[in-house]
């Protein structure tokens, strides 16, 4: 299990038998250069000969007091939590079930935690979770973190954003060429830490060898073009080069917010 604060990278390689492919992944987090501190938090948590394997990404709220706290609490309540009750095998009502369950316990954490000291009002956090078995990926989702699937050359978004924005561009109100522009663009319509059940997505894909995944908080796609992702994730030969070089070439944007990708390769 790894978090980063100020500038992390780790590598973990794990070969479980799909058909002779290894699984690789790498995970990556950095301040950038306008916020005072990291409120991402990341867990990277694959036990050797163990079935699932899990990977978060969490952006606490900016603007809200705490936020690093926030995300800090999702991730450290959550991955044992799955890790104790998510099937050995691979169960896609059980997982999904389990999923749903785990983000409205963490969602509940994150809410009573802001009520134990006035510091931490407000405070709350996106949470996108991916679990992997050995012909599956899960994934669960909340806030405009998101995750992405490099299969041939198309890289493909799983996840939606839950912003204003976004319910616009799904209504036909706002054409998708104006959201990076929009005022309101940052205005999340979920994250955990609300007073109230929350709606998590709950994505089931089939996991092929030479799939690549990517998550990551909106320091990344706020800053860096789908073009460029795509660009960085076909031409990667390793997902530690394919974090290193959506991390570069975020701090060469200018890096307003806070960047985290965990890159996994199938």
């Amino acid at each position: 299990m790894k978090r980063g604060s100020e500038f992390d990278r780790f590598l973990q390689k794990k070969d479980k038998g799909m058909a002779g492919h290894s699984i690789i992944f790498s995970g990556m987090t950095h301040q950038g250069f306008v916020r005072d501190r990291n409120e991402d938090s990341y867990v990277m948590d694959a036990p050797e000969e163990e079935w699932p394997l899990l990977f978060a990404v969490a952006d606490g709220l900016g603007g809200h007091k705490n936020g690093a706290l926030a995300s800090r609490t999702a991730i450290a309540y959550a991955a044992p939590y799955l890790r104790r009750y998510l099937p050995a095998a691979n169960e896609p009502e059980r997982v999904k079930a389990v999923l749903e369950d785990a983000l409205q316990k963490r969602n509940i954490k994150v809410y009573t935690t802001s009520l134990e000291n006035p510091e931490n009002t407000g405070m709350g956090t996106t949470l996108t979770v991916m679990v992997l078995y050995e012909q599956s990926c899960y994934l669960a989702h909340i806030g405009d973190s998101r995750c992405y699937i490099l299969r041939g050359r198309e890289l493909e978004q799983l996840t939606v954003d839950d912003t204003y924005v976004s319910q616009m561009v799904a209504s036909g109100s706002l054409d998708a060429s104006e959201v990076v522009s929009h005022p309101r663009r940052h205005v999340l319509t979920q994250a955990l830490g609300y007073p109230e059940y929350v709606e998590p997505q709950i994505t089931h894909v089939d996991l092929l060898p030479k799939d690549r995944y990517l998550q990551s908080s909106d320091g990344l796609h706020g800053v860096l073009t789908q073009e460029a992702i795509t660009r960085a994730m076909r031409q990667a030969g390793s997902p530690e080069e394919a974090s290193s070089s959506l991390i570069e070439q975020t701090l060469q944007a200018g890096a307003p917010d806070n960047v985290t990708v965990i890159v996994v390769f199938s």
